[in-house]
């Protein structure tokens, strides 16, 4: 019950999580927080790069899932138990992009209590949600997904299995549904680091336009994605 809540609610859930960490990052960004300007330096662009890994892990994931057997449902559902491509390699790739990509925001906010908020969320609703989701194809397709569990971690890629990354790849599927994600933390990135170099008085103007600039430049991104799918369906 509370899987099926969680994975209905999960695209703006996390709304007011986001806004208490990005309130606790603000209070704190003055100063450079634990280990000191270098730690926090060097937290900004690893939490970058993992939140580039992140998309990266999400946007292969999509590409390479047949079509028609991943949706973007607001309801618990299974087309067909997924056991090649990303899916042989660990079974739930999507959602190992989404913990990448909320550790690398959390290593920018660089706040013990955004860490304790944030990552709590996400792994109170990522427990339910993925019990919730294996209990549905445990029903569903019983053996089946028995075997392919039993072979496939949940959660530690098998890289020995990556060369199964194999076929035809859906570059418009995975452009499509991955603007979204992208435009989001990019987003968040973005406004948390324009926050700790303004707070801290170290936004020359020169940096201030560049930072609304890919803000624009992701907002742009978002709209053109809207228009591109609607003149897809028609």
């Amino acid at each position: 019950m509370a899987g099926a809540v969680f994975f209905r609610i999960r695209s703006f859930a996390p709304l007011p999580v986001i806004y208490v960490v990005m309130r606790q990052a603000w209070d704190s960004h003055p100063y450079p927080g634990p280990g000191g300007a270098a730690v926090d330096a060097a937290l900004d662009g690893l939490g970058l790069a993992l939140c580039v890994l992140g998309a990266a892990i999400r946007f292969v994931s999509i590409g390479f899932v047949p079509k028609g057997t991943s949706s973007e449902s607001r309801t618990l559902q299974s087309h067909a138990l997924n056991t090649e491509g990303p899916y042989a390699v660990v079974r739930h790739p999507l959602y190992l992009g989404n913990f990448f990509i909320t550790v690398g925001l959390l290593c920018i906010a660089h706040e013990p209590w955004a860490w304790t908020l944030g990552f709590g969320y996400w792994l109170l609703s990522h427990a339910f949600i993925v019990r919730a989701e294996e209990a549905l194809l445990r029903r569903t397709y019983g053996a089946q997904y028995d075997e392919w569990a039993a072979r496939v971690p949940g959660w530690v890629p098998r890289l020995g299995a990556v060369g199964q990354l194999q076929g035809p790849f859906g570059w418009k599927r995975a452009l499509q549904r991955e603007v979204n994600p992208l435009v989001a933390w990019g987003m968040g990135a973005t406004v948390l680091l324009l926050w700790e170099r303004f707070a801290r008085t170290e936004l020359p103007a020169s940096l201030g336009k560049k930072y609304l600039a890919v803000l624009a430049a992701l907002l742009v991104l978002l709209i053109a994605n809207k228009v591109w799918k609607k003149v897809s369906r028609a």
